[in-house]
């Protein structure tokens, strides 16, 4: 499946290593494009868009435009992607499947973010999408973006964690 933006698209909105583990980050983007984008914009649209994506350039960089005479931004739909990748990169990245479970990578000169840092991050940068999804998802009612359907209704829900004992 197509990607819709590259590290260097989240390189100039969050901060990211330049590590070589692409196929960790290509797994947590397309999981965004999945689980996060497609259920906001409808399987239509999303399908269209995965198709082609340079038809929907204003759509996917943002700018500027004009309906009835108002000036609006539209931020994009590059920025919401960006904000929900790396929320699961924050969150999921460090865990690897291995041949006997799951583990997290560890090195001797450093330690793993505690959970509770990774959640906190992970929540604060899906908010993030949210908003800017409300200024997207204006953009795409403003313009009559024919195969939008702005009837869904998906809350940002958080992640819980609980303790078995």
């Amino acid at each position: 499946m197509q990607q819709l933006i590259t590290r260097s698209d989240i390189a100039k909105y969050r901060q990211i290593s330049k590590s070589s583990n692409d196929a960790k980050l290509n797994e947590m983007i397309l999981d965004a494009q999945i689980l996060d984008l497609q259920p906001l914009i409808g399987e239509s649209l999303y399908n269209k868009l995965i198709a082609a994506p340079a038809d929907y350039d204003d759509l996917m960089n943002g700018g500027l435009y004009e309906t009835d005479g108002i000036g609006y931004t539209n931020y994009g739909l590059k920025m919401v992607l960006v904000y929900f990748a790396y929320a699961r990169h924050i969150m999921f990245s460090s865990v690897t499947d291995t041949a006997y479970s799951v583990v997290e990578k560890l090195n001797d000169t450093s330690r793993p973010a505690e959970t509770s840092s990774k959640k906190t991050i992970y929540c604060l940068n899906r908010d993030a999408a949210f908003q800017i999804w409300e200024n997207v998802k204006k953009y795409l009612i403003r313009t009559r973006q024919a195969d939008f359907n702005s009837c869904q209704n998906i809350a940002a829900t958080g992640l819980r964690f609980k303790k078995i004992v």
